[in-house]
């Protein structure tokens, strides 16, 4: 019981963190997506590059499938945020977002059939949606990118759950890291950009998102299970609109409203659910 009651304290503080970073990306934000997604990289990559002192297992199986997490979901995923952001309101893109949880469950099922019923209360997800891109509240392109970032998060989950067969927790994050850090790099100089500007708020949204958040919520994962830690950090974008709404300004309109609580209500239910054997 007192490991529960660690795991429990843990995965609030993750979800804590998690609601933070969305609205210091969004005040943070510069001119260039791929400035802030090198911020939030570098954040990230600080705070990994000491994980190598507990000398997880690094085959090449783990770098493999690590650095396909990495780049799906951190990379790709988060920078598609960071331009989602720009075109809605933070609060409900980061409320879409988070139908990974729904998206994953899905993509699992051609492992096992058992995990379609994950497919009702991503129903529920499915009419906020459509509620909260009905509602006037930003562009069809914002609302379009979130989910999009969904989508890149859930494949990404997917190849992080390969890569445990291969090494620990501290292994991919410090192989995210890394590859975080590399891929931001390359992108600017890809893109001909290279010349940098790091945001302060957003480079603080690394450090408290990837460089503390997510090991908090591996930590609470071992501590208590991972139905209930999940459960927990579901509550992450239901704190960032509210914040949103206290330090942004942002409203809900009444079909807004609904959707948002029908989003958060299939994302938490899904958490929550074990599928069928």
């Amino acid at each position: 019981m007192p490991y529960e009651v660690l795991g429990i304290a843990l995965a609030l503080g993750a979800s804590v963190l998690w609601s933070l970073s969305p609205i210091l990306y969004k005040v943070g934000a510069s001119d260039d997506a791929l400035d802030d997604l090198f911020s939030n990289s570098l954040g990230a990559f600080i705070l990994a590059v000491p994980l190598i002192a507990l000398s997880p297992p690094l085959n090449l199986n783990a770098w493999l499938y690590a650095s396909l997490f990495s780049i799906l979901g951190p990379v790709l995923g988060t920078y598609v945020f960071l331009i989602s952001i720009r075109y809605a309101d933070v609060g409900i893109t980061n409320a879409l977002s988070y139908a990974y949880i729904v998206f994953l469950p899905l993509i699992m099922s051609m492992v096992s059939p058992g995990y379609l019923v994950y497919l009702w209360p991503g129903s529920l997800v499915l009419m906020g949606i459509l509620l909260i891109m009905h509602s006037g509240r930003g562009r069809l392109i914002g609302y379009s990118l979130a989910l999009l970032s969904a989508l890149l998060y859930a494949l990404s989950f997917y190849a992080m759950y390969l890569a445990y067969d291969y090494t620990n927790a501290w292994g991919i994050i410090f192989i995210r890291g890394l590859i975080l850090m590399a891929a931001s790099l390359m992108l600017k100089v890809a893109l001909g950009k290279p010349r940098f500007t790091i945001s302060r708020k957003i480079l603080m949204a690394g450090i408290l998102s990837y460089g503390i958040g997510g090991p908090l919520y591996v930590a609470s994962v071992q501590y208590a299970g991972i139905v209930l830690p999940t459960l927990i950090t579901s509550l992450s974008p239901v704190i960032t609109e509210a914040l949103a709404a206290v330090g942004l300004g942002e409203r809900l309109g009444v079909k807004s409203a609904v959707g948002f609580i029908l989003v958060v209500t299939g994302v938490v239910i899904a958490s929550i659910m074990t599928p069928q054997t």
